[in-house]
């Protein structure tokens, strides 16, 4: 159970590195030449990879979307279960604050 665990979190940190790196290249939706495209290609973002490419990197932005949700619930149902107690169980009371000395 911990290897898939371990791969499921592998791929899940693959995924999430690849979206990023997708929507960098990504051209922007303004008619103006800002975005993290134009900021990191110099404005021939929209030339990348060409414009049938970029409506196949929407697409694919969608399914990575879906597929690290959907990784991030099954990665949190699968996982090493936690015990349901408190996480301040076993603490003790706090102690009291010290009293400062009155001023005369």
């Amino acid at each position: 159970m911990t290897l898939l665990v371990t791969l499921l979190t592998v791929v899940f940190v693959l995924a999430c590195v690849f979206l990023v790196m997708l929507v960098l290249i990504q051209p922007p939706h303004s008619d103006g030449t800002g975005g993290l495209a134009g900021a990191f290609m110099g404005g021939g973002g929209d030339s990348f990879l060409g414009t049938r490419a970029m409506s196949m990197a929407g697409k694919v932005t969608i399914v990575l979307s879906v597929l690290i949700v959907a990784l991030a619930i099954t990665i949190n149902k699968i996982g090493p279960s936690k015990s349901s107690g408190s996480i301040m169980e076993g603490k003790g009371d706090p102690k009291p604050p010290a009293e400062a000395p009155a001023d005369k």
